[in-house]
């Protein structure tokens, strides 16, 4: 029996396999099982690796004759949180099909664009057994909290994986159900927290306010400092920064969502200009420092009349290529700290991980290596051709405002580069509540990716 793509993604969205609750893991480990199961019955060689959190997928199909090519197929298993519980339509873990599209946590990120690969890949297979191409797939379990597992892994796996000529992958955005993204380049990111504190408790505002500085005083007049005309205040954070290529500024304008459907969907009056880019030049090529939260103080009804001991605020930074992801902690820890009024005491923490920024530029533009690895330039040049030929229009080249950083870490420890075709959209709900994935992306999906294996296996 033909694999069925949509049935099995349903199979997969009814395992609550959420990465970041504790109490799931073993749901988790019962998603991998199934998954693993599944690969094992279509004819891979497939292996479960315990890892110190949740198993990570490892799968090989080896060509009977020699190679003409060698691919790692990525993507993840697990999902996000699904809170707030109460917004969505219908319960999160019960797939349904409903105006055309997979409802359900998981659906697009990733479970929905993987099996689009998986099912491509496995019409190509029954069509083609004898065909001369190597297939690893790695699917880990947990893409949503960093992929703490895989740099042990990847360290592991390290000579293997070298000998593959290029990662594919669908984890990643596109404009629509026609109009495909090629995947250039996703931002680094660290997060870390910062604690500012002042007299050693809670004291009376009438009393003392004035003559002590207030600890929440200070960290605005801090965060505040940071930025200056929509660009980040501190010397240095930009050294290095991967230049804009007219090619870039050509094909972000070429994508249907600019300065006008961002504001639109977010329902904002105005976006913010930096360097002198378009805020959608901006949001794929800048790098970011953004406050994602902030405490401190009475936060309860009413009012109350204290000067509070202590405050905190949360920072995250995104990276672009060329940037050195400890350097720019560097930077920004150090300018906190310089910019902290007498008076108050402030406290940097460690990010749990920094993961930087990766970037593959596709042959035949300006900044590519040259010469052009000869495999990597094969596989670009069928995804232009297959993209162009089962969704309407050829694709656009783009680097993302998002993060993978196993990625970048990937490329460094095996020189293996990524293809990423974008397949969920802004429709979709990514990590949001009703997430859903469109079944005609998915029939174009598998399609394309069908095509894809076929193009490049010749």
């Amino acid at each position: 029996m033909a694999f069925d793509a949509l049935e099995f993604a349903k199979e997969l969205i009814k395992i609550p396999s959420v990465s970041a609750d504790k109490s799931r893991a073993a749901e988790v480990a019962r998603c991998a099982k199934v998954f693993a199961d599944k690969i094992s019955s279509l004819g891979f060689c497939c292996e479960l690796v315990k890892t110190g959190l949740h198993p990570i997928i490892w799968a090989k199909r080896a060509a009977k004759t020699p190679a003409k090519i060698r691919v790692v197929c990525y993507g993840h298993y697990d999902v996000q949180p699904v809170d707030p519980i109460e917004k969505w339509r219908n319960p999160p873990f019960e797939p349904i099909v409903e105006n055309g599209r997979l409802c359900g946590r998981g659906s697009a990120d990733n479970k929905g664009p993987f099996m689009c690969l998986f099912g491509g890949l496995m019409r190509f297979l029954e069509k083609n057994p004898e065909a001369p191409i190597d297939i690893a797939l790695m699917i880990e379990g947990e893409e949503e909290i960093s992929s703490p597992s895989m740099p042990k892994f990847i360290a592991e796996h390290k000579e293997e994986l070298s000998k593959y000529d290029a990662i594919l992958l669908s984890d990643t955005s596109s404009a629509s159900e026609s109009q495909i993204v090629i995947t250039t380049g996703l931002r680094g990111v660290f997060a870390f927290d910062v604690k500012f504190r002042g007299p050693n408790s809670d004291i009376h505002s009438g009393m003392f306010g004035g003559a002590v500085k207030n600890p929440i005083e200070a960290m605005l007049e801090v965060c505040a400092s940071l930025h200056k005309e929509g660009l980040v205040n501190i010397d240095g954070f930009y050294d290095g920064v991967l230049p804009v290529y007219e090619w870039e500024r050509r094909d972000i304008a070429r994508y249907p969502f600019g300065e006008r459907e961002i504001m639109q969907s977010l329902g904002v009056d105005a976006l913010v200009s930096q360097g002198g880019l378009k805020p959608s030049e901006a949001l794929r090529l800048m790098p970011t420092l953004e406050f994602t939260g902030i405490g401190g103080g009475y936060q309860g009804e009413g009012n109350k009349s204290v000067i509070p001991s202590e405050c905190f605020c949360k920072i995250s930074v995104r990276l672009v290529p060329n940037q050195d992801g400890r350097k720019v902690y560097g930077l920004v820890r150090d300018a906190i700290i310089k910019r902290c009024p007498k008076g108050v005491k402030v406290e940097v923490g460690e990010p749990d991980g920094i993961g930087d920024a990766y970037c593959v530029i596709p042959p035949n533009r300006e900044g590519a290596p040259d010469p052009y690895p000869e495999r990597l330039g094969k596989i670009f040049a069928a995804v232009e051709e297959c993209v162009g030929k089962n969704f309407e229009n050829p694709p656009i080249f783009l680097r993302e405002g998002a993060s993978i950083p196993l990625l970048s870490l990937l490329k460094k420890e095996t020189g293996l580069d990524s293809v990423m075709t974008g397949l969920f959209s802004p429709l979709d709900n990514l990590h949001a509540p009703n997430e859903s994935f469109s079944l005609e992306t998915m029939r174009r999906a598998i399609n394309y990716y069908e095509a894809l294996f076929e193009r490049i296996a010749k």
